[in-house]
């Protein structure tokens, strides 16, 4: 009888410590799901497009769901049967259209990647938007990432890539009252088409002001709803 009631009394403490721990707080355990850490990055940091080697600003924000990307001439063709996106994009928002022509400026490469999609984007009190999507790697804090950009012309934003919820959940907490907590002192090594390291510069080398306070960025209005395309 009492070895009955010590059962008993186990399971019971047993099934109070899972409900109440951390790993099937959700009802999964955490032996299927594994843990990652999150890295914590300021609401602007450096990042480096690659295999194009052009260094750039990202501003980090949850308010949009997919990432975008600055993309000048948008251009469609098809590539071994498979449909892929040309674009030119260039590292500053700024730059004149005159920039954007061949060798005109080495703020600017000619990208070309496969469609990965479409997508429809409501936007608040205009016309729908079809926009293509692509997948683009990047170098950000050391670390390599690839994620889903929809392709749209930043003219009128500040920064040239916004990277949004859709990659951030995964990979960071985003610390809104600093930047560049990561990449203050990113480097990477230049190369041309042929594999071979580019040489530097003034022009090359110069550096961005980050105690310069930024101008308000309204990518709020890229908090728009996004349905995808089939």
């Amino acid at each position: 009888m009492k070895f009955f009631i010590r059962t008993i009394v186990g399971c019971i403490l047993l099934s109070i410590i899972a409900t109440h721990s951390p790993a099937y707080a959700d009802g999964k355990s955490h032996d299927n799901h594994e843990i990652k850490e999150k890295v914590i990055l300021g609401w602007l940091e450096f990042m480096w497009l690659k295999p194009w080697q052009i260094k750039t600003k990202a501003k980090l924000d949850t308010g949009a769901k997919t990432s975008s990307i600055h993309a000048k001439n948008i251009e469609h063709f098809d590539k071994d049967g498979q449909p892929w996106v040309r674009f030119q994009f260039g590292s500053s928002t700024k730059l004149s259209n005159n920039k954007y022509k061949p060798g005109k400026s080495k703020k600017v490469v000619t990208i070309e990647a496969p469609l990965y999609r479409k997508v429809i984007i409501k936007q608040h009190k205009r016309s729908n938007v079809e926009r293509p999507v692509v997948m683009l790697p990047f170098i950000m804090g050391g670390v390599e990432y690839t994620a889903q950009f929809t392709l749209t012309d930043r003219s009128k934003f500040l920064y040239p890539v916004l990277l949004g919820r859709r990659f951030l959940k995964d990979i960071a907490i985003i610390d809104p009252d600093n930047t560049y907590l990561r990449t203050s002192n990113e480097a990477y090594t230049r190369l041309d088409i042929d594999g071979k390291e580019l040489t530097t510069t003034a022009a090359d080398n110069e550096t961005d002001n980050q105690n310069t306070p930024a101008k308000e960025d309204k990518d709020s209005q890229t908090d728009q709803s996004e349905h995808r395309k089939t």
